[in-house]
């Protein structure tokens, strides 16, 4: 019997970031439709929105998870799945993130000076979406290989 609710060896909370986060990514997609309608305040408060809200799940679950259990392994066992696949999640996921803020505050304030501001938002804003659905996978890979026991 699991201490989580979706049938794995997960953590409860483990199996609620894994929901908010596909949540996230669905959320990410219907924002790039707004884009596409021409719906851009739409398209900003959604992505923005979502940015944040993947920033607070980083800071309180994600971070703790991966200094705790992952960092103290790493370069010793970074050949090993377990440990890969974290590490891995934790830095395409770190260039997503960071890039996600960078866009939100390149894009929809007056914060940075000129020279840092984008110019070509289209490619950015694609370029992070493949971005942060690959950060997704991995952190469903990683869940896993953490939690799902191998079947012998």
């Amino acid at each position: 019997m699991s201490a989580g609710f979706l049938g794995t060896a997960a953590p409860a909370s483990a199996d609620l970031v894994l929901l908010l986060e596909v949540v996230i990514g669905v959320g990410l997609l219907l924002g790039a439709v707004l884009a596409r309608r021409k719906r851009y305040r739409a398209h900003a408060w959604c992505q923005c929105s979502i940015v944040l809200l993947n920033a607070v799940l980083i800071a309180v679950a994600m971070i703790p998870s991966f200094y705790g259990r992952v960092r103290p392994k790493i370069p010793e066992k970074l050949g090993r799945s377990f440990y890969a696949l974290a590490t891995a999640h934790a830095a395409v996921g770190s260039l997503a993130e960071i890039g996600g803020l960078y866009v939100a505050l390149a894009a929809g304030t007056n914060f940075l000076p000129e020279y840092l501001r984008l110019t070509n938002y289209k490619a950015w804003m694609r370029s992070l979406l493949v971005l942060w659905w690959l950060a997704l996978l991995l952190g469903l890979a990683t869940y896993i290989r953490w939690y799902v026991p191998l079947s012998r």
